[in-house]
Order: structure tokens, then sequence, then C-alpha cells
């Protein structure tokens, strides 16, 4: 069940990319026309600067609003499955050994010897 969260959180990841490349290149595409054609919201050169300038600026807010937007988004969509994997404590139990046998702390004895007469040399 979990791999399977897993496998849908990044594709939701990818779609939300695509979706987010796409917004992106459509926002920059506009705004950097906007801001080409700013000479036709004015007729001054001073005027027609700054709004160059306003223009530009909002472009790369509205870009790196994007930008943003897409990396919370992308971790709230990795943190479901995240979150269910430590609910569940699947990610914190590492995967057993079925011939290692579990041992209580106060079953371990070292070097136990038999109370058996030492042997004696030929």
């Amino acid at each position: 069940m979990s791999r399977l969260l897993w496998i849908f959180a990044w594709v939701g990841v990818a779609v939300w990319s695509l979706f987010a490349f796409g917004a992106y290149g459509l926002l920059d595409l506009l705004s950097g026309f906007i801001a080409r054609s700013a000479d036709a919201f004015a007729s001054d050169p001073e005027t027609v600067d700054r709004l160059f300038g306003l223009f530009t600026g909002l472009k790369n807010l509205g870009l790196t609003a994007i930008l943003v937007l897409w990396g919370f988004v992308s971790l709230c969509l990795l943190a479901v499955p995240w979150f269910f994997d430590r609910l569940t404590g699947a990610a914190s139990q590492p995967p057993r050994d079925p011939h290692l046998i579990e041992l209580a702390p106060d079953q371990y004895r070292r070097f136990e010897t038999s109370p058996s007469p030492p042997r004696q040399a030929p």
C-alpha cells in the first residue's frame, strides 16, 4: 500500500510539474510581450522606461511565485505518503532476516563453560 501511495504521489508531482511549467511559459511569454510593448501605453520615453521596468518586475515576481508555489505543492504531494509511512511505522522497521532468532538481552550468555574437570595432557 505504501509503495502505491508513493507511485501516485510521484505521478501527481509529474502532472503538477507539467502544469506549472506551462503556466511559467505562458506567463513569461505574455508578460514579456506586454513589457516589450510598453511604448503603446505612453509616449514619453521616461514613462515608457518606467513602465518597462514595472512590467519586467511584475513578470519576475510572477515567475518567482510560480516556482515557489510549484515547490510547495510538490512538497505537499510528497508529504502525504511520507506521513502515512510514519503513521503506520512501515519506514521505521527494517526488514527481518527469517534465519535470525531474536533473543532478549538476558538470554545472551558469553563463553558458558560446563563444570567438567580439566583434561590431562598425555
